[in-house]
């Protein structure tokens, strides 16, 4: 076989090949698999709006083919529990939980205290303090979100939601892009567990 010949082989078989991969991409053909869609029927309810959960859920999420949320509640006289796992594949990337904690105190007491597993305390710079109204407290940093209402005066008691992603769409991200998608299921949980709750004081967020 010449060279002329051999150089078009070579450059059909080139061909050939792109060809085939973007087939296979197009109809998501093994390697190239498709992303999953997180729709509000799939999501726990007790992650609240899901017109504000769905949007922040999809744009947090692992990129993967398939999603699923586990819910978990539990409520009492003396107490109240809610949360929410989210799983793609055998992995949970995201934590939700929601708890009854003393109503009394400061921010800064509810930021080392309960929220503190949540927020990096030990430096200002890893988290920003949210919330408009005096008697909410809101802390958000890179992967954590915490929140906190008041819920019952006669029994002295708040509600505090907190948030965790463990892993993201970016996981190898080095700025603050999901602070916001944080704020908004955080403060979303947080109002379904006032109502959920029978909370008498106004959720102000």
């Amino acid at each position: 076989m010449n060279k002329s010949k051999v150089r078009i082989l070579a450059a059909s078989l080139a061909a050939a090949t792109a060809l085939g991969g973007g087939a296979a991409y197009l109809l998501e053909i093994p390697p190239f698999e498709g992303v999953g869609t997180i729709e509000a029927g799939e999501i726990c309810k007790n992650l609240g709006s899901a017109d504000k959960v769905v949007p922040a859920l999809r744009e947090v999420a692992p990129r993967k083919p398939d999603y699923s949320f586990t819910e978990q509640d539990n409520q009492g006289l003396n107490s109240y529990f809610s949360g929410c796992h989210g799983q793609t594949e055998d992995t949970e990337f995201l934590v939700t939980r929601t708890e009854y904690t003393a109503l009394g105190g400061s921010f800064e007491s509810w930021l080392n205290g309960p929220a503190s597993k949540m927020v990096d305390t030990e430096d200002p710079k890893n988290f920003d303090r949210f919330g408009t109204a005096t008697d909410t407290w809101g802390a958000v940093s890179k992967s954590k979100a915490a929140v906190s209402v008041p819920c019952l005066p006669d029994k002295k008691k708040r509600l505090t939601t907190i948030v965790l992603l463990w892993y993201s769409a970016e996981p190898d991200r080095s700025n603050d892009r999901y602070r916001q998608e944080l704020i908004d299921l955080a403060t979303s949980s947080a109002e379904f567990a006032h109502k959920d709750a029978g909370c008498t004081l106004p959720f102000k967020v």
